[in-house]
C-alpha cells in the first residue's frame, strides 16, 4: 500500500485503497506522505471523518512516524498541524461588541464569564479549551468564527495578527502534514475565504464517508428560526430599548452629529430605523405564517405513500397541490420584508461610511469603531441575501438538480425545508479533486464483490486506480459466522418474538461481551425493554443507545466491565475498537439497507434502471462491512458474528454481502442452535464439538 500510495503521489494520480483491520493503514499512507512533503516543500493534507481516527493519528501513528523518521533523518523534521472547523475559533471582532451587551440568560452570562478568564490564557482560541455545556454551546456561534462574517483586509484584528482563524492558518501553512476532517475539508473546498493552504496532494482516510458527508456540506437547511434571527440582527425592540445592527448604526450616527451633515444624517437615521424596524417585523410575521404553512403541507403530503412521518419530499406534485397556495403567499410578504430591510441596511452602511475620520476618532473611547460597525452591517446584509437566495431556490424557482423535503428536527420536532443535490460527484471533482494533483482516498470498506467501481463512481473518480490489500488476521480461525435460516422475515408478526428470544439466548450464552446492532431506533428500544430484566437476572447488563448514556460510555463499560451487551444502531456500527475477550459476540438483527422514503435516498434511485442491485445493495454491503468489523480488532481476537437475517441466506443478494466479508469459518443454522454454537466457538476446550456440528447445516 505505501508503494503504490508513493506512486500516486509521484505520478500525480488518484488512488482507492481498501485496507482491512490490522494491515498499517495509516503509516501507510503517512509515510510517503511525510516524505514527499519535505522533498517539494508542499503541506499534504490529512482528511478523517471520525474524532476517533483524528485522535489515534495525532496521539500515535504520528509520533511513530516522527520518531522514525528522526532515527532515519537524525533530526526530527516533519511539522504537524490539527485544525478545525470555523466555528471552533473565537471571533475577536465578534466577542468584543457581544461582551459589552447585557446578558439574556444565565447560560449566556457563564459563557462571557468563562471566555473573560480563558482570554488571556489561550493560544488557539479553540472552545475545545473551555468545556462548555450545551446551553453555553447555544450562545458560543454569536462569537465564533463565520464563513464572510468579516474581510480580512480590513479586520484589525488580523492585522494584528491577532485572528486566532487565521493565527492557525499561519501555522498550517508552515506544516507538512494538515489534520482535518472531512467536514472543514468539503466547506473550504467550497468557500471562498479559504482556511487551509494551497496543497496538491490530498489524503483521505474513512473515505466511504465521503459522499454522506459531501451531501450533508451541500445541503441546505431553512427554518423559521433563520428568519427570526435574522430579523432580530436587522433591528428589534421593545420600545424602550432597541436592539439589531440598524439600532447600533442609529446610535454611531448620533454620535457622530458634529456638523449639520452629521445632524443630517442623524435624523435621516432615526427615519430609517422605523423602516428597518417594520422589515424586521414583517420578516417574522410572514416566516410564522410560511412555515405555518409548510406545517399544513407535510401533514397534506403524509396522506400518501411519498414519505416517512419525519421526513417528506416535496415534489412537483406537491407543489401543485391547494396546500401550496399559502405557502406561495406567505413567500411574497417574505420577500418584500427581505428587501426592505436590505434596502434600510445598505443605507445604513453609506451613511456610517460617510462619516468623516476626525468624527469617528472622537467616538473611540466610547468603543464604537467605524469598522466593526460597517463589517456588522456588510455580514447582516450578507446574510440577508444568502437567505433570500436560498428561499427562492427552494420556493420559487427549485434549483434543478436537487431534491426537497420537509423534516421536523431536534426534541422539539420544528419543521424544516431542505434541500440536497441529486449527486455529488460534479460537485466533488470541480470543487476538490480537479484543485489536488494527488489524491489517495482510503478506508477499511471501499469494495462491493472485490470492485471499488461502486464507490468511484458515486464520488466521480471512476479512471482512478484501486488496491485491495487484505487483512493479515485468520478470520477462518477467528470468526465463527453464525447465519440463522429460520427468523422470520423483519416484516413478519412474528419476528419481534423470535428476536426477543433469541438475544436473551444468545447473550446469556455468551455472558455478556455482546455488540447486537440495529438499523431502527424504534426496534432497539423495544427490544432494550424486554431483554433488560431476563439479562439482569442472569447477572448480565443491558446497555441500550439513547437511555443508558452517550455511545462512548456505553462502548467504555463494554471494554471494561465483564458481563455487559450493547444495543446501538447507527453510530454503533462503526468505529467501536474492543480488543479481547470484551467483545465475542456481534448480533446483526438486519441487513442494514436505507429507508426506502428517505427522501435523498429515493430520489437518487430513480436516477438508476435497477436502483435496488446497483445503487441500495452497495450501499447496504458497505455499512455490512464496517459493522462485521467491529468484531475482530487484534490478531489475538476471537468472536461470533451472529447475522439474525434470513435474507442473506434466500435472497440472490445475499451473496453480494458474504462475498464482501474476508473468509471465515461458516455456519447455518437455526436461531435456537445459535446459543449452543456461540459457546463451543468461544470455549472450544471445554466442549470439544465443533461449531458446524452444533449447526443444521455447515457450508
Amino acid at each position: 500500500m505505501a508503494d503504490a500510495v508513493a506512486h500516486a503521489i509521484d505520478e500525480s494520480g488518484q488512488l482507492l485503497v481498501e485496507a482491512g483491520t490490522g494491515t498499517g493503514k495509516s503509516l501507510a499512507y503517512l509515510v510517503p506522505s511525510a516524505l514527499s512533503a519535505k522533498e517539494r516543500g508542499e503541506p499534504v493534507v490529512l482528511s478523517t471523518n471520525t474524532l476517533a481516527l483524528q485522535d489515534q493519528l495525532l496521539r500515535k501513528d504520528v509520533p511513530d512516524l516522527i520518531a522514525a523518521l528522526g532515527r532515519a533523518d537524525g533530526e526530527e523534521t516533519v511539522g504537524v498541524v490539527a485544525l478545525k472547523g470555523r466555528s471552533n475559533y473565537l471571533c475577536l471582532r465578534r466577542w468584543f461588541p457581544w461582551e459589552r451587551q447585557p446578558s439574556l440568560d444565565a447560560d449566556e452570562a457563564r459563557l462571557k464569564a468563562k471566555i473573560l478568564a480563558w482570554l488571556p490564557r489561550t493560544a488557539t482560541g479553540d472552545r475545545a479549551e473551555l468545556q462548555l455545556t450545551g446551553g453555553e454551546e447555544a450562545h458560543w456561534r454569536q462569537v465564533s468564527e463565520d464563513e464572510g462574517a468579516c474581510d480580512t483586509g480590513t479586520c484589525v484584528f488580523n492585522q494584528r495578527g491577532q485572528c486566532f482563524l487565521f493565527r492557525a492558518r499561519r501555522a498550517a501553512a508552515g506544516a507538512h502534514l494538515i489534520v482535518v476532517n472531512h467536514a472543514l475539508l468539503l466547506t473550504d473546498a467550497a468557500s471562498s475565504n479559504r482556511i487551509l493552504p494551497d496543497y496538491d496532494t490530498l489524503v483521505i482516510d474513512e473515505a466511504h464517508h465521503l459522499e454522506d458527508q459531501a451531501t450533508a456540506q451541500f445541503t441546505v437547511t431553512l427554518t423559521e428560526r433563520d428568519l427570526t434571527e435574522y430579523a432580530d440582527a436587522v433591528a428589534g425592540g421593545d420600545g424602550s430599548t432597541m436592539s439589531g445592527v440598524s439600532a447600533g448604526a442609529v446610535a454611531f450616527l448620533l454620535g457622530a452629529a458634529a456638523d449639520s451633515g452629521g445632524q443630517r444624517r442623524a435624523r435621516l437615521g432615526r427615519e430609517r430605523l422605523d423602516a428597518a424596524l417594520a422589515a424586521a417585523e414583517t420578516l417574522r410575521t410572514a416566516g410564522r405564517d410560511l412555515f405555518a404553512a409548510l406545517e399544513f403541507v407535510h401533514l397534506d403530503v403524509g396522506e400518501g405513500p411519498s414519505g416517512s412521518e419525519r421526513a417528506r419530499r416535496v415534489t412537483s406534485a406537491t407543489r401543485a397541490s391547494p396546500a401550496w397556495q399559502a405557502v406561495d403567499a406567505a413567500w411574497d410578504r417574505l420577500l418584500g420584508g427581505l428587501r426592505e430591510a436590505e434596502t434600510a441596511l445598505r443605507w445604513f452602511a453609506t451613511a456610517v461610511d460617510e462619516v468623516d475620520e476626525l468624527a469617528v476618532a472622537d467616538l473611540a473611547e466610547a468603543g464604537e469603531r467605524q469598522e466593526l460597525l460597517l463589517s456588522d452591517l456588510g455580514n447582516t446584509i450578507r446574510v440577508g441575501t444568502e437567505l433570500a437566495t436560498k428561499l427562492a431556490n427552494a420556493l420559487d424557482a427549485p434549483e434543478p438538480g436537487r431534491v426537497f423535503w420537509l423534516e421536523r428536527q431536534g426534541v422539539l420536532q420544528r419543521l424544516a425545508f431542505r434541500s440536497a443535490p441529486l449527486d455529488v460527484s460534479e460537485l466533488l471533482q470541480e470543487r476538490l479533486f480537479k484543485r489536488t494533483r494527488s489524491t489517495i482516498l482510503t478506508s477499511a470498506t471501499l469494495a462491493v464483490d472485490g470492485r471499488c467501481d461502486y464507490l468511484a463512481s458515486r464520488l466521480g473518480i471512476p479512471d482512478a486506480s484501486s488496491l485491495i490489500v487484505p487483512s493479515p488476521f485468520d478470520y477462518r480461525a477467528s470468526v465463527l459466522l453464525y447465519l440463522t435460516d429460520d427468523t422470520p422475515e423483519p416484516t413478519h408478526p412474528q419476528y419481534r418474538d423470535a428476536l426477543e428470544r433469541t438475544l436473551i439466548d444468545a447473550i446469556a450464552a455468551t455472558r455478556g461481551r455482546a455488540l447486537v446492532l440495529f438499523t431502527s431506533h424504534a426496534l432497539l428500544a423495544d427490544m432494550a425493554r424486554v431483554i433488560t430484566e431476563p439479562l439482569q437476572d442472569a447477572g448480565i447488563a443491558v446497555l441500550a443507545q439513547r437511555r443508558d448514556g452517550s455511545p462512548q460510555q456505553l462502548i467504555e463499560r463494554l471494554r471494561r466491565e465483564p458481563h455487559v451487551a450493547v444495543l446501538g444502531t447507527a453510530s454503533f456500527w462503526e468505529g467501536v475498537d474492543v480488543t479481547g475477550e470484551a467483545l465475542s459476540l456481534l448480533a446483526i438483527t438486519r441487513l442494514p439497507f436505507s429507508v426506502p422514503t428517505d427522501p435523498v435516498f429515493a430520489a437518487r434511485s430513480e436516477s438508476f434502471e435497477n436502483a435496488f442491485s446497483d445503487y441500495a445493495v452497495p450501499q447496504a454491503v458497505l455499512r455490512f462491512k464496517q459493522g462485521f468489523g467491529r468484531l475482530i480488532r487484534s490478531g489475538q481476537d476471537r468472536g461470533v458474528c451472529a447475522v439474525l437475517d434470513r435474507r442473506i441466506l434466500t435472497k440472490r443478494y445475499g451473496a453480494t454481502f458474504l462475498q464482501s466479508l474476508p473468509e471465515c469459518s461458516v455456519a447455518v443454522g437455526s436461531m435456537m442452535d445459535l446459543p449452543s454454537a456461540a459457546k463451543d466457538w468461544l470455549e472450544p476446550h471445554e466442549h470439544g464439538r465443533s461449531p458446524s456440528r452444533q449447526a443444521a447445516r455447515s457450508r
